[in-house]
């Protein structure tokens, strides 16, 4: 603007015959004239999820005045997250431009500044006066919903959103009397799902209101030997439950909205520990079975039984969750069985040589990690014991194992951008495994006296991973620890922004806002 005001003063100074000497001509200095610059936005502010953070608007520059020189537009904004999607066009004296905001955010609020200005030239050397105009456009690229074990049915715990650790704070804590328990939880955008154990032995599904933890809705699933955690449909929330070793055991289906009962699905369990089904495109797959071995699929529009396959290895009885993609699912039953997840015919079982026997139940759930990449626990017998299995990289196009990890861990990993992050109790380390080789990056020692438990959660810039005694947030450039809560328990990250931590041994869930 002081350039401005100089040129101005020239003028006018120019104009008055400011030289004396009348045998010199004064050169004239051309005028720039005034094009008075109004901005009007489509929007200045828009939402879009990790999923898919592509939006468009568009941005109309109206100028009054007139040039005999070029009128050319200068725009300068952040091109980190968006860009211009074609040519910008002139129409008399207003100029249209088209954003659309780059493919592939992370979870975060993004803000810029979006300037326009008018030059006679592309290098703007001469910029009209009143052309230079500006407005702030914010993208919020919103967390997707944590539908079942480990957020999605890649069960990878993998939320690609940075987090700033300063930010976290506690939100609110729900505390309901004579509750022992709660299993792991789900959550869509304003709603927790949550299973939660009461003291006469029954169990009970629970929707809470994400901004204060208040009881929206609650649902008796009543005096079960075992109930799952919750998961999600577009609109239905599915429990697995046991009242007693039989045939007839319910998948039970309730309205995510107000808690209405749907409608139960059958299947044969004896004295099993349930992990949260996986739900992919309307149908539920379960693995379960009397004598374990069987995974089973329905059509949750059609509420009917699509398929029940038997695993090829026979040693799993039950606390399996099984992966899910567009084509298969992966079941671990000793070996790694790749099945058709529309037919339920097994494509091919993948030898796990490292396999050992300490127990009916497996603790862990095979994990989809990049491209051709599933991981799992070799060994069943976590679900009940204490105990640690090394992991295993199995090649899917192959039908081969990759690696096997030297050390054995403990709790449910996560996995993205080519780092597996594990938890050993038997190294007593928080590992960041190399996803092609199986190889130790770097590690985190837990503090003296406690132990890993529950799962760990994966954003960009942190992991978080709970202890016996409490929840920490890991830098994953420093590898320091820059957050801390005395609140253990099973995490999850909700639509919310949430960092939501459920305890399996008290009855508490708690609440920290990450923005």
């Amino acid at each position: 603007m002081r350039k401005v005001v100089s040129v101005f003063t020239c003028i006018i100074l120019s104009s008055c015959g400011g030289n004396s000497d009348n045998s010199t001509p004064n050169t004239p200095v051309p005028v720039v004239p005034m094009l008075a610059v109004t901005l009007a936005p489509s929007v200045a502010s828009q939402a879009a999820t990790e999923v898919d953070s592509v939006t468009s608007f568009t941005v109309d520059a109206t100028y009054a005045g007139s040039s005999t020189d070029p009128v050319v537009p200068v725009l300068s904004f952040d091109t980190s997250f968006l860009s211009l999607d074609g040519s910008i066009v002139q129409s008399g004296n207003k100029f249209t431009a088209n954003f659309k905001t780059v493919s592939g955010l992370p979870a975060a609020i993004h803000k810029t500044t979006i300037a326009l200005k008018l030059c006679k030239e592309a290098g703007c050397a001469t910029v009209y006066p009143g052309s230079t105009q500006s407005f702030d456009y914010t993208l919020d690229v919103k967390f997707s919903d944590w539908t079942t074990r480990q957020r999605n049915p890649s069960h990878n715990g993998y939320v690609h959103a940075i987090i700033d650790p300063a930010k976290i704070a506690r939100a609110w804590q729900y505390a309901p009397s004579a509750t022992q328990a709660f299993r792991e939880v789900a959550a869509r955008a304003g709603t927790i799902y949550a299973t939660k154990v009461v003291s006469d032995g029954s169990s009970v599904a629970v929707a809470l209101d994400a901004s204060s933890g208040t009881e929206r809705w609650h649902y008796s699933l009543g005096n079960v030997s075992n109930a799952s955690g919750p998961a999600l449909s577009a609109s239905d929330v599915v429990f697995a439950t046991m009242f007693r070793s039989s045939d007839e055991n319910p998948l039970v289906i309730l309205d995510a909205a107000n808690g209405q009962f749907k409608r139960n699905l059958i299947f044969a369990s004896q004295w099993s520990t349930f992990a949260p089904p996986t739900l992919y495109d309307d149908n539920a797959y379960l693995a379960s079975g009397y004598f374990g071995n069987e995974v089973y699929a329905w059509d949750l529009k059609a509420f009917t039984k699509t398929w029940q396959t038997s695993g090829s290895g026979g040693n799993t009885w039950d606390g399996e969750a099984p992966a899910v993609d567009a084509k298969y699912l992966y079941y671990y039953s000793g070996n790694l069985d790749v099945i058709d997840r529309v037919t339920g015919a097994i494509v091919k079982s993948i030898d796990d040589p490292f396999w050992q026997w300490n127990g009916y139940s497996y603790g862990g759930t095979p994990m989809i990690g990049s491209e051709n990449h599933v991981v799992a626990y070799s060994g069943n017998g976590q679900g009940t014991s204490a105990i640690s299995f090394p992991l295993v990289s199995y090649d899917i196009a192959k039908g081969i194992h990759r690696w096997r990890t030297a050390s054995g861990y403990t709790v449910i990993p996560a996995v993205g951008k080519g780092i597996v992050y594990a938890a050993s109790n038997q190294t007593s380390e928080f590992d960041a495994i190399d996803e092609e080789t199986g190889g130790v990056k770097w590690a985190w020692p837990v503090p003296a006296g406690e132990k890993f438990i529950g799962n760990i959660v994966l954003t960009d810039t942190l992991a978080f991973i709970s202890t016996d005694a409490g929840v920490y947030a890991i830098d994953l450039t420093s590898h320091a620890t820059v957050w801390s809560a005395r609140t253990p328990g099973l995490l999850a990250i909700t639509p919310d922004a949430q960092l939501v931590v459920s305890s399996p041994n008290s009855g508490l869930i708690t609440a920290y806002s990450l923005r």
